[in-house]
């Protein structure tokens, strides 16, 4: 019985002194990093702020600037107030699904119109932007009429 206890209290300790390292290990990297931070102290302080402004941009979570598409109008759902447009790029397609908000201009034959009164198969031009929340449709401008 006690050289079971004798035997897991030096397991334990085998992997207690493995899982942290040893002292003199610990001593030897803090001393060999120490050179490295003298160097970067040499560098002008200039770069230093130009590599901390693109961070801030990056960190905030900012729509991006609108992009501009022609595709084909694939669905209408009013009731979630989306549109669903794919555009051809070569051999594939580009399926984008947008919201449709307050902001959003939509318009047919240059005239303003409602998202009810798009159709399935219609071209448009459409402009968005990524957001937080998805995919916000800026304009939609019908570029043929709707099909009766």
């Amino acid at each position: 019985m006690r050289l079971r206890w004798w035997l897991l209290v030096v397991a334990v300790g085998v992997m207690v002194a493995l899982a942290s390292g040893s002292p003199l290990q610990a001593g030897e990297e803090k001393k060999a990093a120490e050179p490295a931070k003298e160097e970067k102290k040499a560098e002008p302080a200039k770069e230093e702020k130009k590599a901390e402004a693109p961070a801030e941009k990056k960190g905030a979570a900012k729509a991006e600037k609108p992009a501009g598409l022609v595709g084909t109008i694939v669905a209408v759902l009013p009731e979630n107030n989306t549109l669903v447009v794919d555009v051809p790029l070569g051999k594939e397609y580009l399926r984008v699904g947008g919201m449709v908000t307050g902001k959003t201009r939509i318009t047919i034959g240059g005239k303003k119109a409602a998202l009810e009164n798009l159709t399935w198969g219609q071209k448009v031009r459409i402009n968005f932007r990524r957001v937080e929340t998805g995919t916000e449709l800026l304009s939609v401008e019908a570029l043929d009429q709707p099909k009766s």
